[in-house]
């Protein structure tokens, strides 16, 4: 699990960022979601399934990013896209629950390769995405 820039992530996945500065999700070229986030917010879901459970009101401070996110939760949901995610570890990830702007936490990216989800839940703000090995 190689280490690898923002942008360079996503275009890991085949998808270009409409900002790099504020966007933190992307549709691919194959039509795949592709979003980044938190490490600490994945959990099992059993055998081969990994969970990641977040909801868009925790997300403050970016408004651009966090409208581009909905839109993009709520097509993945209603069409059943397949999803891929990169995923960042923050050095410190209390931070992430104290500080607003990202862009301040020290953190590092990786994309999970090995795993391709569906958006399973998306109430306008709540959200479950269920990764699985294809």
């Amino acid at each position: 699990m190689a280490n690898i820039g923002f942008v360079d992530a996503f275009a890991k996945c085949k998808a270009k960022l409409d900002n790099p500065m504020w966007a933190v999700s992307a549709i691919a070229e194959d039509g795949a979601f592709v979003m980044s986030g938190w490490a600490q917010y994945f959990k099992s879901g059993g055998r081969g399934v990994l969970l990641y459970q977040d909801s868009l009101s925790r997300w403050v401070g970016n408004d651009l990013g966090n409208k581009l996110l909905e839109s993009h939760l709520s097509k993945a949901f209603s069409e059943a896209l397949p999803v891929r995610m990169v995923v960042a570890t923050a050095e410190n990830p209390d931070a992430v629950e104290r500080e607003s702007d990202a862009s301040k936490i020290k953190k590092t990216f990786h994309v999970l390769e090995n795993m391709v989800g569906r958006v399973t839940k998306f109430d306008g703000n709540n959200y479950v995405i269920e990764l699985r090995r294809p």
